[in-house]
C-alpha cells in the first residue's frame, strides 16, 4: 500500500477538523517537512498542536512474519518527538483501508528505535473505530502498556481537543466501548464496581471523558440534520451550534437528534437564557418575564429589533424522524422555568 505525502495527510486532517466544527490556523508551511504546527479552535476551546502523521500500512516482513491483522506506521524523516509546555504533540496515522485515524501516546515515544521505527495497531481496532466512531487498544511497549486510540474523521475534533486522557486509561481502556452509549445507571454501576479510591477516581475520569465524547457526537448529528444552518435565522458561516432542547443538567436530557436544535450563537444564547423559546408546534415565542427582567437591568435597548427579526416558526429538518419532539420542546420550556401560559 503506497504512502501518502505528508502535505496531503495534513490537508486531509485539517479538512476533517473544519468539516465538523473546528477552525484551523496552520503556523508552518504547507510542505512535506514534519511536523506541522497548528492552532485548532472550536467553541470556547483552543488547542495548539505539533502534528506527526504517516500512512498506516500492513505489517512488514511478508506473510507469516508479522501477524495478519497488524497495521503500522513507519516513522521516517524525524529525529525526535518534541514536547513543549502548553502544546499537544500528536503522533498518528491515517488508514485508507478503514478510513480512520490511529494515534499513539506521545509521552511514550519521545525516543524511538532508529533500527525499527514503527508503531503498531490492530486492524480490528481500526475497523471498530470506523463502525462506531472510536476504539482503543492496549499494546505493550518498552515503557509499559500503551493505549492506542483510533477515531473516525467525525470524531477527530473531539480527540484533538479532549481525547488525551484516553492514553492514560490503561486499566480501564477495555471499557471505552461500553461507555460509548452508557446510561446514567450503567455509569454508576461502572463507578461502584471498584475496590479502591484510586481506581474509582480513574474510572470517574474516564466516564467524564466519554460523556464529553457523546456530547461531541451530538453536535455534528444535529448540524447535519439542519444543513448547518440556524433553525431561526438560517445563518450558516460556521457560526451555528447544536443546542440541547432539554438542558444537559436535567436527568431526562438525551443526546438524540430529536432533543437538538441548530442555532446560531445569538439565538443559542437567547434560547439557553430563556428569552427565546420554541413551542411544540415549532412556534417561536419570547418570554415576557425575561423581557421584564432585562428592562429592570436596562439591558433591553435592542429587544424591539431582536423580536422583530424573529420568524413565526423555526425551520425544521425535512426528515420527520429527526425533527424536535413535542415532548422535548414542552419539557425544555418547563425546565427553563417559562411561564405556564407559554408552554404549549
Amino acid at each position: 500500500m503506497p504512502g501518502i505525502r505528508f502535505r496531503q495527510l495534513v490537508a486531509k486532517f485539517i479538512d476533517a477538523l473544519e468539516r465538523y466544527g473546528g477552525t484551523v490556523i496552520r503556523t508552518t508551511p504547507q510542505d512535506d517537512k514534519r511536523p506541522a504546527r497548528m492552532r485548532v479552535i472550536a467553541s470556547d476551546k483552543t488547542t495548539d498542536c505539533i502534528l506527526f502523521l504517516w500512512t498506516i500500512t500492513p505489517g512488514g516482513g511478508g506473510p507469516g512474519v508479522r501477524p495478519k491483522n497488524e497495521r503500522r506506521i513507519q516513522i521516517t524523516n524525524v529525529n525526535r518527538m518534541p514536547l513543549e509546555p502548553g502544546i499537544r504533540t500528536i503522533i498518528g496515522g491515517w488508514s485508507e483501508e478503514f478510513e480512520v485515524y490511529s494515534f499513539w501516546d506521545a509521552l511514550r515515544h519521545i525516543r524511538f528505535s532508529q533500527r525499527s521505527p514503527s508503531l503498531q495497531v490492530d486492524s480490528n481496532t481500526l475497523e471498530t473505530a470506523g463502525a462506531v466512531g472510536i476504539s482503543t487498544q492496549l499494546r505493550p511497549t518498552r515503557e509499559g502498556k500503551e493505549v492506542v486510540v483510533a477515531v473516525a474523521p467525525h470524531s477527530l475534533l473531539w480527540y484533538v481537543q479532549n481525547g488525551l486522557p484516553l492514553h492514560s486509561s490503561e486499566e480501564n481502556s477495555a471499557h471505552v466501548g461500553d461507555l460509548l452509549n452508557a446510561t446514567p445507571d450503567e455509569e454508576r454501576t461502572f463507578l461502584d464496581s471498584t475496590e479502591t479510591e484510586v481506581e474509582a477516581a480513574r474510572r470517574f475520569h474516564l466516564v467524564q471523558t466519554m460523556r464529553s465524547y457523546r456530547d461531541a457526537q451530538f453536535r455534528p448529528a444535529v448540524l447535519h440534520a439542519y444543513s448547518y444552518r440556524c433553525a431561526v435565522c438560517d445563518t450558516d458561516l460556521k457560526l451555528v451550534d447544536a443546542a440541547h432542547i432539554v438542558p444537559v443538567t436535567d436527568p431526562r436530557s438525551t443526546d438524540e437528534i430529536t432533543n437538538g436544535l441548530a442555532l446560531c450563537r445569538l439565538h443559542h444564547g437567547a434560547y439557553d437564557n430563556a428569552l427565546l423559546g420554541v413551542q411544540s408546534d415549532y412556534t417561536i415565542v419570547v418570554n415576557p418575564e425575561a423581557k421584564k427582567r432585562l428592562a429592570e437591568l436596562r439591558l433591553d435597548s435592542a429587544i424591539t429589533e431582536f423580536t422583530s427579526r424573529l420568524p413565526p416558526r423555526i425551520r425544521v429538518p425535512a426528515s420527520i424522524e429527526v425533527r424536535p419532539s413535542a415532548d422535548n420542546l414542552r419539557l425544555g420550556l418547563a425546565t427553563r422555568r417559562w411561564p405556564v401560559k407559554c408552554i404549549a
